[in-house]
């Protein structure tokens, strides 16, 4: 093994956890956005959540062609949520960059950049920008005003976790977890990432392009499962609340009814329809 082989074996600055559920046409820009980049102290891990298609041909001939890709597959599709936990299961990096494996990196330094922003401190969470693309477009860019812990954790439109770099300590630390076999995972996810955090950084600028509005993707089909999953985050954002009360969980409870209300009558619509 040579050196530098070596060093990222042994010493990685990042895991880039990559979850792919049936996207074969898009999986080879993800998992190139990563493999390209100008940083190489990383790992990058691909979580397949038991695709039906040919995702898991294609991530195979990636990993022929390079070393540093860690490929699992789920048996039975779990959600994204479980995806996510099998990568950080076996996550070695100091921090964890998640990517949807229908998005892509934005440009080939973002980790460079990322790097230079956290130091050599111990930051739980970086804050990052991205931009939309596909069925509509726009720029999301950090600022001081929106990395408040209020903001972040209740009012944010876009409270997913792959906005954020994760400290991966921080995380085992916190036990914190993403639901399983649950859509909208995110929620209670970076609510507790978020509440707990004692540090965080700004990276203002765009490290992810993020896909709307793709051709069957989960987010886009509306069902009563879409429902049944939002109700099962309100049970758990309302134990959350017993067990320790905080002013901003009474705001992400009320969100997520009204989104709960939203969501039961576009499934009504679609069944009636």
């Amino acid at each position: 093994m040579d050196q530098q082989a070596k060093l990222i074996k042994e010493e990685r600055r990042f895991s880039v956890i990559i979850a792919a559920y049936n996207i074969q046409e898009y999986i080879e820009r993800a998992i190139l956005s990563v493999e390209n980049q100008t940083f190489k102290n990383i790992e990058i891990i691909v979580v397949d959540d038991c695709s039906t298609d040919d995702t898991e041909k294609e991530i195979l001939r990636l990993c022929s062609k390079y070393r540093n890709i860690i490929y699992l597959r789920h048996n039975e599709n779990k959600k994204i949520g479980a995806t996510r936990n099998t990568g950080l299961n076996v996550a070695k990096g100091e921090y964890i960059v998640f990517l949807d494996g229908d998005d892509y990196l934005a440009t080939d330094n973002v980790l460079e950049k990322i790097d230079k922003v956290i130091g050599k401190d111990e930051t739980d969470i970086i804050y990052l920008g991205f931009e939309i693309e596909g069925n509509r477009e726009e720029l999301v860019i950090p600022t001081e005003d929106t990395c408040t812990k209020t903001y972040k954790s209740s009012v944010d439109k876009y409270p997913n976790a792959w906005s954020k770099c994760w400290r991966r300590k921080f995380l085992e630390e916190s036990d914190i977890k993403f639901p399983e076999y649950r859509q909208y995972e995110d929620v209670l996810f970076v609510y507790n990432g978020v509440m707990k955090s004692k540090s965080y950084k700004i990276a203002d600028f765009v490290v992810h392009k993020y896909i709307s509005g793709r051709p069957n993707s989960i987010t886009t089909q509306i069902s009563i499962k879409n429902v049944e999953d939002t109700i099962h985050n309100l049970k758990d954002l309302l134990k959350m609340r017993e067990n320790e009360y905080t002013k901003e969980i009474d705001i992400i409870i009320k969100k997520e009814i009204d989104m709960c209300k939203k969501r039961l009558d576009d499934a009504m619509s679609n069944i009636i329809d």
